[in-house]
């Protein structure tokens, strides 16, 4: 409907164009053709003019002389035709000019005229965009407002559902509240049934966790009592030497022999013997495994008796990495006690001679107690 409406206004200013523009062309025509009307008069009166002139020159002589001749009323005339055509003249510039002002002043009509079509074209336009942006605006307005319509319906659907379903359940809790009320009851009596049987086995426990504390204390006294038997534990232990000598073993010296050191046969040999032939080997070592943990209480060596009591001099004693004593002396047997106010707990005695002598004795004794684990509560 808009564009019909453009295109019935333009027709119309396009039929004013053409009437405005025929006045104009009428009135520009008269105007044009005036100076032509005034040049012809004049023209006209200047022929008349030389022919009165010519007139009196041949019929209105009186003598040779025109200085002589007075001025006759032709005389007067023809100046006053010559003063008339100047102005003519004047007259003529003057018309010219204003004619060409005339021209430039409806150029810039034309002109402003043409600019105020264009600015009423683009006005038209404008207008014709904002109604377009109108419509599309109104139109999009409609369909936000449906749309808006539809989602307030939804919402209103929604929340019509929602409420008989609060009906239901609120029906539904009207049986559901005696219910719990039932079950409240029926687990109040049972927690007090639970309650009672709960003291009376809470009591029954206390009873027999003050029986266990005390076959516990027994138990524990009676192992303690039977652990801290004090015993020989390295008799008949696995015994190892670092260096041993190919004709003696070092299982001997833990196989309770210890008097027949004196050697009547060479197969009645009851001591070990390292391998330090030139006297250029050292750090003899002797290894006793007492298959387990054991406390430590004493230690005792009994040395080679038939030869040789000053190769043990220098040997270290070591209850795992515990020194236990160091033999200083030669002698037939040496005793290293531990002290008890500084237990020690070992699997292995070592003895280790850093001289370039040798390890010969006859037996080594470890008294100790237990075995044990490591953390045990009785150690």
């Amino acid at each position: 409907s808009s564009g019909t409406t453009q295109s019935t206004g333009r027709s119309g200013i396009n039929a004013e164009k053409g009437k405005q523009w025929y006045q104009r062309r009428v009135r520009g025509l008269s105007f044009h053709y005036k100076p032509f009307l005034i040049s012809l008069s004049i023209n006209m009166l200047m022929v008349g003019i030389v022919f009165l002139f010519l007139f009196n020159c041949v019929f209105g002589m009186t003598d040779n002389v025109p200085g002589a001749r007075p001025k006759t009323a032709l005389d007067q005339v023809i100046d006053t035709f010559y003063e008339m055509r100047e102005d003519a003249v004047t007259i003529r510039e003057e018309a010219q000019q204003i004619r060409q002002e005339g021209y430039e002043a409806i150029s810039k009509a034309y002109q402003i005229k043409d600019d105020a079509y264009e600015v009423k074209d683009e006005a038209y336009e404008a207008r014709t965009g904002l109604e377009s942006l109108l419509i599309d605006t109104l139109a999009l307005l409609k369909s936000q407002t449906t749309s808006s319509s539809l989602y307030i319906h939804e919402i209103r659907s929604t929340l019509t559902a929602i409420n008989n379903r609060l009906d239901i359940l609120e029906s539904k809790m009207e049986g559901f509240e005696e219910q719990v009320e039932e079950l409240k009851g029926s687990v109040e009596d049972q927690v007090g049934q639970l309650k009672g049987s709960l003291d009376q086995t809470y009591t029954q426990l206390i009873e027999k966790v003050d029986t266990s504390t005390t076959l516990s204390t027994i138990i524990k006294s009676r192992l303690q009592t039977w652990m801290s038997e004090v015993r020989l534990i390295s008799l008949f232990k696995m015994a190892d030497m670092n260096s041993p000598h190919p004709d003696y073993g070092s299982g001997v010296v833990t196989d309770g022999q210890f008097m027949m050191s004196l050697q009547v046969h060479s197969y009645m040999r009851t001591h070990c013997h390292s391998d330090n032939r030139g006297g250029k080997l050292t750090d003899n070592k002797l290894f006793i495994d007492l298959g387990g943990m054991f406390r430590i209480h004493r230690i005792h060596i009994w040395n080679n008796r038939n030869c040789c009591l000053g190769e043990l001099v220098g040997t270290h004693i070591y209850a795992d990495d515990s020194l236990i004593g160091t033999v200083i002396e030669a002698s037939f047997n040496h005793d290293f006690k531990v002290s008890q106010d500084n237990p020690t707990y070992a699997s292995q005695i070592t003895l280790h001679q850093p001289l370039a002598k040798n390890i010969h004795v006859v037996e080594v004794q470890v008294w100790g107690s237990g075995p044990f684990n490591e953390g045990d509560l009785f150690a």
